[in-house]
């Protein structure tokens, strides 16, 4: 029989596959992006507003606390701006306002205005899960910041294509290319892109050699798609 103070219990941490960690991360994100926004972004606009309401009764009485008080709305102004951009990171407000398709051509406009690279655009108007949409957006991100980092590419295509039983989606350009199944060529956020298609129950693909250019292709599942 077991007594007081015999028993140490043993915790023996389960497995967690790659795609269930990301998933569990972009619930959280957005969890997180939604506190920010509402709880956050509630105090520091209450605080604005009883510095506005104060500052002008307290000028007169004291110029030297009315400056303290306007640094203090400049402080809180700045920390606005950073709630803001943290808020933009976890959850890209273009695409939460309209959705992949338009997200994606404002990242092809912006990169190539940035970069001086034609991209080439082929998107279907197919509505997604809101995580998917995410780690769609954030592959299409990431691929076209490697090209502008890496490649030395003069043009890259983007598709988004809709077909009976997946959706699929693949960025491509004419650059150097790397060698592609080497370990130390693992990275350039390819591991991230793998993770956040897993999670959703798809598939990525990477071709690339060098002097041959590179293609990213990722493949999710149909249900994947929002039927209306």
């Amino acid at each position: 029989m077991l007594t007081e103070g015999s028993f140490e219990p043993k915790w023996f941490p389960l497995p967690i596959c790659n795609a269930c960690e990301e998933k569990i991360r972009i619930l959280e994100r957005e969890h997180l992006a939604r506190e920010l926004h509402d709880t956050l972004g509630s105090l520091l606009m209450s605080a604005k507003l009883d510095i506005a309401c104060i500052q002008p009764e307290l000028g007169k009485m004291s110029p030297a606390a009315s400056q303290h008080f306007c640094h203090l709305m400049d402080i809180l102004n700045q920390a606005m701006a950073l709630k803001g951009r943290v808020i933009d990171g976890l959850a890209p407000p273009l695409l939460v306002r309209q959705g992949l398709v338009k997200s994606i051509t404002q990242l092809a406009k912006d990169f190539s205005s940035v970069s001086g690279i034609g991209v080439t655009l082929k998107l279907d108007d197919v509505v997604l899960l809101v995580s998917s949409q995410l780690a769609i957006y954030r592959l299409v991100e990431e691929a076209l910041t490697n090209i502008g980092k890496y490649a030395s590419a003069s043009r890259t295509s983007i598709t988004l294509l809709e077909t009976v039983d997946c959706v699929q989606v693949e960025v491509e350009d004419d650059g150097v290319g790397f060698s592609a199944d080497t370990e130390e060529n693992a990275g350039h956020g390819l591991r991230g892109m793998r993770y956040r298609i897993e999670a959703c129950g798809g598939t990525l693909a990477v071709e690339s050699a060098p002097g041959r250019g590179t293609r990213v292709l990722a493949r999710l599942p149909a249900d994947n798609v929002v039927r209306h």
